[in-house]
């Protein structure tokens, strides 16, 4: 299952409390104060992990709490620290607050979130004690831990993003070119969720594609899938556009494609591109006409058959140079 959206309610730990207690010896009459402190409330980070993909853990999860400090004990025994908790994300995660606010943004392989900080542990009557106040009998309660309910929003971070409309070829063009298991059949939107896969260049680096689901007319007001996977390509270095160049009219296809990314974000037409005519090894009288009304430099444009493999290897040597995040 793939969930790239959930809201979870984080509570850390509250800190114990300390204890009044008195140090009680043979030969020690006058022995003193000696409740020791509260131990500090477990606290909850967020850290990436770039082998997820989605917040699919958290589907069935949606409150997380970390472990409560305990009481301090006697003979200034400090009470034990509750259990911290450390959760896993995947690169691209978005944390955000009930005001959607963005709190911190997860980019980078190294990145962390102090999320929730665990309450403080009370003092004991130990800590009170004074030249003048030698025998207090006072303590502190621990304190709450931090609580905040939090929205969790995934945009994958790929490098390349397929884009196309339903049944344009692109999940057969990614299963050629990254060996990935993905559903293919004849019929719309066979793609529910993005699919990931690594191309892999002749100088063996490696950059990561996301094919997003199908676009349609009205995908930028949430039709159809819309919006939940639209999100998906803005942080991609390098659009390609898909056409099934059998369709009745791939001039209109392209630009209906064109027309709903303006329409959702018109800052993706700034970002280079490819568009890559799809199913050439079928019989059609689409392709004159499509490059007559191609409103971009034909350079751009390039003849392929993700079925037969035909035109992938010029594709993978136009695109390579587009490529920034390859490893």
């Amino acid at each position: 299952m793939f969930i790239d959206n959930v809201k979870v309610k984080f509570l850390a730990g509250k800190g114990g409390n300390g204890i009044v207690a008195w140090r009680r010896e043979k030969y020690l009459p006058k022995g003193g104060p000696y409740g020791g402190d509260g131990g500090k409330g477990g606290s909850i980070t967020l850290e990436v992990d770039d082998h997820l993909i989605s917040l699919e853990k958290f589907f069935n999860k949606q409150v997380i709490k970390a472990g409560n400090g305990k009481s301090g004990g006697t003979n200034n025994k400090q009470g034990k620290k509750g259990s911290d908790i450390l959760i896993k994300v995947p690169v691209g995660t978005i944390v955000k607050d009930n005001k959607d606010n963005i709190l911190f943004e997860f980019n980078k392989k190294e990145d962390e979130f102090l999320i929730c900080k665990g309450g403080k542990g009370g003092r004991g009557n130990y800590t009170f004690r004074t030249p003048t106040n030698r025998a207090p009998n006072i303590c502190t309660l621990g304190k709450i831990g931090e609580e905040k309910e939090i929205l969790l929003e995934l945009k994958l971070i790929a490098d390349v993003g397929l884009i196309g409309m339903p049944n344009a070829g692109k999940s057969t063009l990614m299963k050629q070119l990254t060996k990935s298991k993905v559903k293919i059949a004849a019929y719309p939107f066979t793609t529910l969720f993005p699919n990931l896969g690594l191309i892999e260049f002749e100088d063996y680096s490696r950059s990561l594609m996301a094919d997003i689901p199908g676009i349609i007319k009205g995908a930028h007001i949430n039709k159809g899938l819309g919006l939940s996977f639209l999100k998906h390509i803005e942080r991609t270095s390098i659009l390609i556009f898909v056409i099934d160049i059998t369709t009745q009219d791939p001039v209109s296809d392209f630009q209906i494609l064109l027309d709903e990314l303006k329409s959702y974000n018109e800052n993706l037409l700034k970002r280079d591109f490819l568009t890559l005519i799809n199913k050439m090894d079928l019989e059609n009288e689409n392709l004159e006409n499509f490059k007559k009304h191609y409103p971009f430099s034909k350079d751009s444009l390039i003849e392929i058959s993700a079925l037969k493999n035909q035109g992938l290897d010029v594709f993978l040597k136009k695109l390579k140079p587009f490529c920034k995040n390859k490893f």
